[in-house]
């Protein structure tokens, strides 16, 4: 029981603890988003779309770019969460942190820089703490799709389409003679 028990742990803990500065960055991650300067990360992001290492994705295919801590997600789409606000994306990756930085960095707890623009709508003065990366959209889209009918009498009326005299959800009540 205490080596199951020790295993789950082990898995729990092994994406974020020890994924490798070579790898993808496991996603959902929480922690710490700091930002670029003016200009900064959209010159990033055009030198890495010359050098085709990014996909295309200007807005509003994109709201912004962000750089994270490992090169195994250049060119990725996040979303970002900060705490008390909806999220925001497509977010893309378009930049990462250096080896010699990257042990020093995860130590903080840094998860990902934005672009200026964004730190400009989000009102940061400084860092901001947990802050959720998302692979994809916490948002469920729905499809209303038109209302089919098939020429069927509604399920609440009987052969002859007539209506019972009281809804059939309602319990029969059998009442006790005085």
């Amino acid at each position: 029981m205490l080596s199951l028990l020790l295993s789950l742990l082990w898995l729990i803990a092994l994406p974020t603890a020890d994924a490798p500065w070579e790898g993808a960055t496991p996603l959902p991650a929480r922690g710490q988003v700091t930002h670029y300067a003016a200009g900064v990360m959209e010159w990033v992001y055009e030198y890495r779309l010359r050098q085709g290492q990014v996909p295309v994705c200007d807005p509003p295919a994109c709201v912004g770019y962000v750089a994270t801590l490992r090169p195994g997600d250049l060119g990725r789409r996040v979303w970002l969460k900060p705490a008390g606000r909806p999220a925001e994306g497509p977010f893309l990756v378009v930049d990462y942190a250096a080896r010699r930085h990257f042990a020093a960095l995860l130590a903080r707890g840094l998860v990902a820089e934005v672009d200026y623009a964004t730190a400009q709508r989000w009102g940061m003065q400084g860092p901001l703490n947990d802050v959720l990366v998302l692979p994809a959209s916490p948002y469920t889209h729905r499809l209303f799709a038109p209302l089919v009918t098939t020429g069927r009498r509604p399920a609440l009326a009987d052969e002859e389409g007539r209506r019972p005299s009281r809804p059939l959800w309602l319990p029969l009540v059998q009442r006790s003679a005085p």
